[in-house]
């Protein structure tokens, strides 16, 4: 039986809290594929905190002294949530797969292409509740939603540029980079053109793995000087994990197997809504020295280049919509 498993929750978090209220439409948690405050409140009572916000709950326990005052706290944070859930429907307009009128949330029905895909990337975004689903399911939708930003760097730039995955698990790297790192970062040497690929420290590298690395783009000159114009990309399928890694694929990195004459700009995908109801940031840390790419601008790119009716015909996106719809709540 392939099973969506909750797990712990992020009640003082609006943009997770608000996802999973999304999911629970999506997997009709409450038979309607839709599902009101009350439901949420239920969720939140039935689950745990996740370790991240069980202080935080913990201290404002002991801070209320009664029953009501914690019932209050329950209800203002749902309110967030629903004020997180209008925000997204206000400021996505037709690209929002839901309904949000009053005190529920409704998945649409006849989804529009890109509708679809906002869904897969939600489902990314808390990869860990459909661990139960289907054996290695996490790696899959990681190795997917890298496709997905792949498509997603082309609206970055001129058509006439190159997009590939360099990470370990791609169909890119097996056919064109090769499998073995030390000989996909020579390759990678040359399609970026920098004056000076160091091969010895090349050959130091594991033969495994991406060094940090997922997605490399180029635009390349015909007049053989160094250094071609480049976006370095790292893909974050992860609900609160992905901060630490926005510096993976920071061009500073390249120094160690590369001479380079510029710091070229770096990527961060991450498939979380990262914005608070007033459209700000979550957070302003992870943008430090990356170009932070969320859920939003990743349709909002995909929309302008119209990306998405050849995603939703990947047989990969057929089996990902397969599994959605035979999901029972654990």
């Amino acid at each position: 039986m392939k099973i969506f498993k909750i797990g712990d929750i992020h009640p003082s978090v609006p943009h997770l809290f608000a996802d999973l209220a999304e999911l629970a439409a999506v997997i009709n948690y409450t038979g309607r594929h839709d599902l009101h405050k009350n439901d949420l409140i239920t969720i939140k009572s039935q689950s745990n905190t996740s370790v991240d916000d069980v202080d935080q709950e913990e201290q404002e326990d002991e801070n209320e002294g009664s029953d009501a005052e914690r019932n209050d706290r329950l209800e203002r944070q749902v309110e967030d949530v629903w004020t997180q859930l209008d925000f997204r429907q206000n400021f996505l307009k037709d690209i929002y797969p839901f309904v949000v009128d009053g005190d529920f949330i409704t998945l649409k029905k006849d989804l529009t292409d890109i509708q679809r895909v906002y869904l897969f990337l939600l489902a990314c975004s808390r990869l860990r509740s459909f661990k139960k689903a289907q054996k290695g399911i996490i790696q899959l939708w990681a190795k997917y939603f890298a496709i997905v930003s792949k498509f997603c760097t082309t609206a970055l730039l001129p058509p006439h540029s190159t997009v590939r995955i360099f990470d370990a698990n791609s169909d890119d790297r097996k056919t064109y980079y090769g499998t073995d790192l030390r000989k996909a970062l020579k390759i990678m040497g040359k399609d970026l053109a920098v004056p000076f690929i160091n091969e010895q420290e090349c050959e130091r590298a594991s033969s495994s793995g991406d060094a940090g690395f997922d997605i490399i783009a180029t635009v390349e000159f015909d007049d053989k000087l160094s250094s071609n114009y480049a976006l370095l990309g790292q893909c974050g399928a992860q609900e609160t994990e992905w901060p630490k890694k926005t510096l993976e694929a920071h061009s500073l990195k390249l120094r160690t197997y590369f001479q380079v004459h510029f710091d070229i700009p770096t990527l961060m995908f991450t498939p979380v809504f990262y914005r608070n109801s007033d459209g700000e940031w979550v957070d302003n840390s992870p943008c430090a020295g990356v170009l932070v790419i969320d859920r939003a601008r990743i349709l909002q790119l995909l929309q302008k280049t119209n990306h998405c009716p050849t995603i939703v015909k990947e047989q990969w996106f057929v089996e990902f919509e397969g599994l959605i719809n035979e999901l029972k709540v654990d």
